[in-house]
């Protein structure tokens, strides 16, 4: 039996004004993790707020598990099972991380796995630690859990990332891909948006290549890591760079 996707993404435009930024995107993702690559300016977060109801003037169609979601407000997109991980966090400063988690409200689940602080904190000791500390206190990498956590609270059927990665030192990135590989692992969709080649390889294998607005190219990881060429061509980047 072939399985449904969980997402599908057919035709989507998104404009800023006059500026037409997504020029008819076409993605379908099921229950593993696509990563979507690209270079500064191509259309990377401008598709993150089109899929999640933030940039309203969008057109197309935007299925989640058959619901279309375009012309849905975001508390619906969210209330619908997609979660939200923005670029530069957006966590709030004076806030402490308990309050933040209280803050968000919670999508029931029909299989009784539903996240609650009580499972963040076991997913981020860390957390547990300064849960009385204001999040503008935190470290990058804290903030980053925070942002993760304040996300999964809504138990998403679906995860969408923006640059996760930005910002933060190489050992505390590691920390996060091996989070990341643990929620996959438990079932949770992915979509990584990224602009760092070797993170968005370390998590998925099914990779997009966004360029001018489009996606130019669908690949694997291991297709793309080979070649240098390809990599230049639409990163401008080496692996080795990208790292």
């Amino acid at each position: 039996m072939t399985s449904v996707p969980l997402l599908e993404v057919h035709g989507l435009h998104a404009y800023y004004g006059q500026s037409h930024v997504l020029q008819g995107i076409d993605l379908v993702l099921g229950r593993e993790p696509l990563a979507v690559l690209g270079r500064n300016g191509m259309g990377k977060t401008t598709l993150c707020l089109a899929l999640t109801g933030l940039l309203p003037s969008v057109r197309g169609s935007v299925r989640l598990a058959g619901h279309q979601l375009i012309g849905q407000p975001p508390h619906r997109i969210a209330a619908l099972g997609v979660g939200y991980v923005p670029q530069g966090r957006r966590i709030f400063p004076s806030l402490t991380v308990e309050e933040h988690l209280r803050l968000v409200p919670r999508r029931g689940t029909s299989t009784g796995d539903a996240w609650t602080p009580e499972r963040i904190y076991a997913l981020f000791p860390r957390l547990a630690e300064r849960r009385r500390q204001p999040a503008g206190t935190l470290s990058g990498g804290e903030q980053q859990m925070l942002a993760i956590a304040r996300a999964l609270l809504t138990n998403p059927q679906l995860l969408i990332m923006d640059e996760p990665s930005e910002g933060l030192a190489p050992v505390i990135v590691e920390h996060l891909i091996a989070t990341l590989r643990h929620l996959v692992i438990g079932g949770l969709a992915i979509l990584l948006v990224e602009q760092r080649l070797a993170v968005a390889t370390a998590l998925a294998q099914r990779i997009a290549i966004m360029v001018s607005g489009r996606i130019a190219l669908e690949t694997t990881s291991d297709m793309l890591l080979a070649d240098p060429a390809l990599q230049q061509r639409y990163l401008g980047v080496s692996a080795q760079r990208a790292a």
